[in-house]
């Protein structure tokens, strides 16, 4: 009621010997209150609990969209879905209203569902996703590796980009289980054409075990905070 979502940027750049150098950014949700700026880990719950979440996503969507349009931005967003949003029947609709109205390419807008999130909405998920890609848009797995059902999402889903879960990403260089793992997911992605990306990237060390295992992209503290504004590299 107050107006006080706000969209933070996050970027996920290229690895070192990725040519391809789009740039990405993942939208982020944020609330100010009176002066501290509180992250959606915060209220997320909550919000969902009240039925809030997904006037919420569709606010801070079209707040990026905004910033989008004003700064002429050309690369890809990753936008993160509740799956709340997905039993609103007209959520599409209103996103496809969104990008009208502030010119922008479905293409380059990305889709997140996080894997450990959405088992027990399997058929439902497998339809709202379907009619994403037919409308234009594209579509990431989050958090993969989490669950238990990695290898059916990726048999089930027509998926662009792969989320590496973090949690085998921060130990890379510690844990050979964790970088064998991660050796397989790039295997596997580059036999498929699925683009690759590496969650919590903390140090320089990370990025270049990464580069060696032929991931796509990194995105962590090491790679840029989330901020207000789009970088330009």
């Amino acid at each position: 009621e107050n107006n006080q979502i706000y969209p933070y940027f996050q970027p996920i750049k290229p690895s070192p010997s990725n040519e391809n150098d789009v740039i990405i950014h993942e939208l982020l949700m944020r609330i100010k209150h009176e002066d501290k700026i509180i992250s959606a880990y915060e209220f997320i719950e909550i919000a969902e609990a009240r039925g809030l979440i997904n006037k919420m996503d569709l606010i801070v969507i079209e707040k990026a969209f905004e910033q989008i349009k004003k700064t002429n931005y050309k690369g890809l967003l990753f936008i993160n879905l509740s799956p709340k949003s997905l039993i609103v029947g007209d959520f599409i609709n209103k996103i496809n209203d969104l990008v009208k109205e502030y010119e922008i390419q479905k293409d380059h807008i990305v889709f997140e569902i996080t894997e450990r999130e959405t088992v027990k909405n399997f058929s439902l998920l497998e339809r709202f996703v379907q009619n994403l890609k037919a409308e234009g848009y594209k579509f990431a797995i989050d958090d993969f590796g989490s669950g238990f059902s990695s290898f059916h999402y990726i048999k089930k889903f027509p998926i662009d980009y792969l989320k590496i879960d973090g949690d085998f990403i921060i130990n890379i260089n510690k844990d050979e289980k964790d970088k064998a793992f991660v050796n397989s997911i790039s295997t596997l992605a580059q036999e498929l054409n699925v683009k690759t990306i590496a969650e919590f990237v903390e140090n320089q060390e990370i990025v270049e075990t990464l580069d060696t295992l032929n991931i796509d992209y990194c995105q962590g503290y090491h790679m840029g905070r989330p901020a207000l504004e789009f970088q330009s590299k």
